[in-house]
């Protein structure tokens, strides 16, 4: 079973893993950065801790696209308004997740090779 990391694993869930703490990261970021929120406050509008905000900032933790959603202006443009969306109580909270998926499909279309898949064998 060796080499079978994976194997029965949903796009969604290796997601979870790999792209979306760089998407919370970023998001973060921009909060901090780019609106000038405290740490205390960025961490209480995104329900996480003042540590996890300061190590997002510090990308000490958020997996390695942080660098690729910021310097992209498509994926920058759609956490910015994220963003936004939180800062002015505007959000729905039953659509960040949704929020969230759509900047994970476009992140994933950037960084990973477009996969030839096998026919299935039935």
């Amino acid at each position: 079973m060796a080499g079978q990391a994976g194997f029965l694993s949903a796009p969604c869930e290796i997601a979870v893993k790999k792209y979306v703490p760089s998407i919370r990261a970023s998001l973060a970021i921009v909060l901090v950065r780019d609106y000038g929120l405290t740490i205390y406050r960025a961490a209480k509008l995104l329900r996480l801790t003042p540590a996890a905000v300061s190590n997002y900032l510090l990308k000490r933790r958020g997996g390695s696209y942080i660098d690729v959603i910021l310097k992209d202006k498509e994926l920058y443009g759609m956490v910015a308004k994220m963003a936004e969306q939180i800062i002015s109580n505007n959000a729905v909270e039953r659509l960040m997740p949704l929020y969230i998926c759509e900047i994970c499909r476009k992140l994933r279309s950037k960084v990973e090779p477009k996969a030839v898949l096998p026919e299935p064998p039935y």
